[in-house]
């Protein structure tokens, strides 16, 4: 059975090809991201997809406005704003894989002082390089930090690249700094015939120290944030349930009741999960 990519790719791979040196800034993106597609296939994709999106919000904005308005003017705005749609998913496919890639980046952030951590104690034990990236990448806690490991053990194991080869094309196609300098160190360590012992410690206790100031600075905001939220959202919501209650009993109109309603039972709600969110994003936790 013939896959999405592989349709995608029959009706605009000759057009992906042509247009894929002008879109090559996503491909270290995807890279990055870790994602299993081809720039063309990408192309692809975000061209079908976006075609498809394009033709049935065509027809049925068209069949929609054409009830309230002229066949002309109904099938023009509908044209206008199926362009639209398809000019803003064509951007989203676009930009995803960059915004895949900080994701990856974050979350290999938050885990690296502690893969770190136990790539030390490991070296202790006189291991081989090889080793010691097989054994975190057996590790599912340690989430994107293992899958950048397994790369790794599967460029040298599967096709037959020297350790140092894999190491270096991997820190290429790491979205993190951190994890990016590690790999170099160890290569640079590797080559030179040293002990990656003592640079594994060292940079063990550099990313703790980092994490635990990130943990800090996140302890002060996640403060500045409940304050906030106090006085903000709870303090202002009940000072506003009370004084429109007290104008409600004034004037007599009903219309505070639905205003009353619609903060307590939705804007309330909304603007809770949007610190949940927010406090979320900002966490140095996984």
């Amino acid at each position: 059975m013939i896959s999405y990519t592989d349709l995608s790719f029959k009706f605009y791979g000759n057009l992906s090809k042509s247009m894929k040196n002008y879109l090559i800034d996503i491909k270290d993106d995807m890279q990055k991201a870790n994602m299993n597609y081809t720039l063309e296939e990408w192309i692809s994709n975000a061209l079908f997809t976006s075609t498809i999106v394009f033709i049935i919000s065509l027809i049925t904005l068209s069949f929609g406005f054409g009830f309230f308005t002229s066949p002309i003017i109904a099938v023009f705005s509908a044209l206008t704003l199926s362009a639209t749609f398809f000019g803003i998913l064509f951007f989203v496919f676009y930009s995803y894989p960059a915004t895949l890639s900080k994701i990856r980046g974050n979350k290999i952030k938050k885990v690296l002082p502690f893969a770190v951590s136990y790539l030390a104690s490991i070296a202790n034990a006189k291991v081989s390089g090889i080793m010691l990236f097989k054994t975190i990448s057996q590790f599912k806690e340690y989430s994107e930090v293992s899958n950048e490991a397994k790369n790794i053990v599967r460029d040298v194991e599967v096709f037959g690249m020297p350790l140092s080869t894999a190491i270096k094309n991997q820190s290429k196609r790491t979205p993190s700094k951190d994890f990016r300098e590690l790999l170099l160190g160890i290569n640079t360590i590797m080559v030179s015939g040293g002990d990656f012992r003592i640079f594994l410690k060292q940079k063990s206790d550099e990313l703790m120290n980092d994490y635990r100031r990130r943990i800090r600075k996140y302890s002060q905001d996640l403060s500045l944030f409940v304050e906030v939220y106090l006085t903000l959202i709870i303090i202002g919501s009940i000072f506003f349930i009370v004084i429109s209650s007290v104008i409600s009993t004034i004037s007599g109109g009903t219309e505070i009741i639905l205003v009353q309603t619609f903060v307590v039972f939705l804007l309330l709600p909304i603007l809770s999960i949007g610190f949940i969110l927010l406090i979320k994003s900002i966490s140095p936790l996984e």
